[in-house]
């Protein structure tokens, strides 16, 4: 687990510890985009609750009063809004997808609140330029330019100042025949292959400013840049957490926010890959007691703290009840029972004892399922191995 996922594991845990009452509002945006109305719909619901609890609504309200008019508007091109609100918190984040909701509880809505943080991406754009190469610092809705790491070149023409080729290139590229050893030798070769050269000593060198910027942050790079540039600077880069392919395309010449937006899509992508999450062995986990699709096996493992990871798709839900002392899920939805989602229960738990819960798509979960987890430790064994949990990345 990178240290992105742990941050957002604590502030999702620390979200459901908040004490409440707990306001959650999820804004989707008319046809032209505009929340003015649900906000006010919104509102107009949480001081009704409000009111039948007995809490003072004015001293909650005013704040998201005053952020409804800054950041309502553009939902289409920026993402939904979701407003989480309690005596003690006070946030608000772009949700692309999510759906119109108000909820006055004890506790955020769950799914809501996965989805916001599941949002709040943080990531850095690698614009690979012959001419000026830059680094962007990204999050859902925004991106930044920063300054670039002192004693670096940022150019092409700064680079060969610097550093003549040394016209060999073993085990980097292929060429004419071999001389000696079997380097590639570019001193009588084209002009092109010279510039290839200085171009690898150039992406090098943009490779250790990137890593002095980004060292242990876990956060994703993407490198924007033109096709050949990208497979170059793919050979020379040692930052663990480059997302491939890349985004082709000139970046000098691409308007403003398409970078942007271009890389939000990869990495949405990249999320719903298949074995991204779930890991691929999967089914032998599940023989060795490790893993289950089944809920009965996974409330009872989420209540015993045995979950490491829970996934389930945004529409899965499970009605029933589940007794603690027999460790039995009945499934049920007689209001006589108090029945409450168990997915929504289960996710709860996990979160609270140190696990992580996740929304994926249907294409990402292993046959399409729910709901599946993974365990920290079988009911055999008589207790968790750290390298189970930590080689699920």
């Amino acid at each position: 687990m990178n240290a992105i996922q742990q941050k957002n594991q604590a502030t999702v845990r620390e979200l459901l510890s908040t004490r409440g009452p707990c306001i959650t509002i999820a804004l989707k945006g008319n046809e032209m985009g505009d929340t003015a109305i649900e906000l006010k719909d919104a509102l107009r619901l949480v001081r009704t609750e409000l009111a039948e609890k007995e809490v003072d609504a004015g001293e909650l309200l005013d704040p998201i009063d005053a952020a409804g008019a800054e950041v309502r508007g553009e939902t289409k091109a920026r993402g939904g809004i979701v407003i989480l609100r309690s005596p003690s918190v006070f946030q608000v984040f772009r949700v692309p997808g999510t759906e119109s909701m108000t909820r006055v509880d004890d506790n955020f809505d769950l799914r809501t609140l996965l989805q916001a943080i599941a949002a709040k991406k943080q990531f850095h754009i690698l614009a690979l330029s012959q001419k000026r190469t830059r680094i962007l610092k990204c999050t859902q809705d925004s991106a930044e330019e920063i300054p670039f790491p002192a004693g670096y070149s940022v150019s092409l023409a700064e680079s060969r100042q610097t550093r003549q080729p040394d016209h060999t290139l073993d085990n980097r590229a292929s060429g004419g025949p071999s001389i000696g050893g079997g380097a590639v030798m570019f001193g009588t070769s084209t002009d092109g292959d010279n510039k290839d050269e200085y171009l690898w000593h150039f992406f090098a060198e943009i490779d250790k400013a990137v890593n002095s910027v980004l060292k242990g942050s876990g956060e994703p790079l993407i490198a924007v840049g033109v096709e050949h540039e990208i497979a170059l600077y793919g050979r020379v880069n040692t930052y663990p957490d480059l997302v491939e392919p890349g985004i082709h395309g000139a970046p000098d010449g691409l308007e403003g926010g398409e970078m942007h937006r271009r890389a939000l899509e990869l990495l949405e992508q990249r999320e719903q890959e298949r074995g991204r999450e779930v890991p691929a062995d999967f089914d032998r986990r599940v023989g060795a007691g490790l893993a289950s699709t089944h809920i009965q096996d996974i409330v009872a493992a989420s209540f015993q703290g045995r979950v490491s990871h829970l996934f389930f798709q945004a529409n899965a839900h499970y009605s029933g009840t589940y007794d603690g002392v027999r460790q039995r899920v009945k499934a049920t939805e007689d209001p006589i029972d108090s029945p409450v989602d168990l997915i929504d229960a289960a996710a709860r738990q996990t979160v609270l004892q140190g696990g992580e819960a996740k929304i994926l798509s249907g294409s990402a979960m292993p046959n399409g399922v729910p709901v599946c987890a993974l365990f920290r430790y079988s009911l055999a064994q008589p207790a968790a191995e750290p390298e189970q949990v930590e080689s699920l990345r």
